[in-house]
């Protein structure tokens, strides 16, 4: 997946000199970095905002660079600006700059003593490399990522961006106990166990029918899904009169996943339930770890059954 790509850490490199990033490109593989380039600071920030920028662990830029793609010659206050941005919008991640030219290396390396790290080109790229893998390993998303890669690839490429960020807040909240954040967690279970629906809606409609996902007004994004009715269909729809399914089983009623279905979409929902309508019994933080990792088992059932479809 892009944001732990095979161990790999995703970082953003800003320099004007492509043959000098090809060069750190190769470096960076061997230190278990993946390089995303960019050749000017305003190439940099659309780079950072847009979708690849949730997954960067870390950033390096040129003392000398351009502030946009038009400029002939390098900005002398690139480096101000760029550390300016990064440090407001990105504060958690590790930044450095780098330069081929000795007196920038001096005067940086002294006057930003404890602020950020200066390196040389040519000389000090291994120890960068280095430095930048430690701290971006350090990172709490990278860490949990990397306990859970197989669900974190799951949830890159069949339930998106939302997804991950929903599913990152609930395990980096998992041990708190305070009602509010159980809450956010079990709505965070909910959304992502409606989401599986979706996905499998598109892999097969037939197995999640459009009848049972509708679509709140002509907002993007206010989707309303029947679980209840999902489960229903997905077990084969078993009439009690006529003692016999009505449809096709794609999950037997006795089956873990099936059990795992239904047991996160009820503790989902009543726990919530309780603790806005002040019910006697409340979730606690073991009521969330446990539909978190029955969600984690739809996740891989998920898997399989896009496997399935090609």
């Amino acid at each position: 997946m892009a944001e732990y790509d095979n161990g790999q850490l995703v970082m953003l490199v800003i320099d004007d000199d492509e043959r000098y990033v090809d060069a750190l490109f190769r470096d960076g593989q061997r230190h278990g970095i993946l390089l995303r380039h960019a050749g000017n600071l305003d190439e940099g920030i659309r780079l950072f905002e847009g979708p690849e920028g949730e997954h960067l662990s870390g950033i390096i830029l040129d003392v000398e660079c351009y502030r946009r793609g038009d400029q002939e010659t390098p900005d002398s206050s690139f480096i101000i600006a760029a550390t300016k941005y990064f440090n407001e919008k990105a504060a958690a991640l590790p930044l450095v700059a780098i330069t081929g030219v000795q007196p920038l290396f001096e005067r940086f390396q002294k006057d930003f003593a404890g602020i950020w790290r200066v390196y040389r080109k040519g000389r000090d790229e291994g120890e960068m490399l280095a430095w930048l893998r430690d701290k971006g390993r350090e990172l709490a998303w990278v860490k949990i990522e990397a306990r859970y890669p197989d669900i974190f690839a799951i949830v890159a490429e069949h339930l998106g961006s939302d997804a991950r960020h929903e599913l990152l807040d609930c395990l980096t909240h998992l041990e708190e106990t305070a009602l509010p954040r159980i809450r956010g967690n079990l709505a965070n279970i909910r959304s992502l166990q409606e989401k599986i629906y979706l996905a499998l809606h598109r892999l097969d409609p037939a197995m999640v029918p459009r009848q049972f996902i509708a679509v709140r007004g002509d907002e993007e994004g206010k989707i309303s899904i029947n679980v209840g009715l999902i489960l229903d269909h997905l077990k084969g729809g078993y009439d009690a009169k006529l003692q016999m399914n009505t449809g096709k089983v794609y999950l037997h009623y006795r089956s873990i996943i099936y059990r795992f279905s239904e047991m996160v979409y009820k503790v989902a929902s009543d726990g919530i339930h309780a603790i806005d309508e002040g019910g006697a019994v409340k979730p606690t933080r073991y009521t969330v770890q446990a539909v978190t990792f029955a969600l984690m088992d739809l996740l891989l059932w998920l898997r399989r059954i896009a496997d399935t479809k090609g």
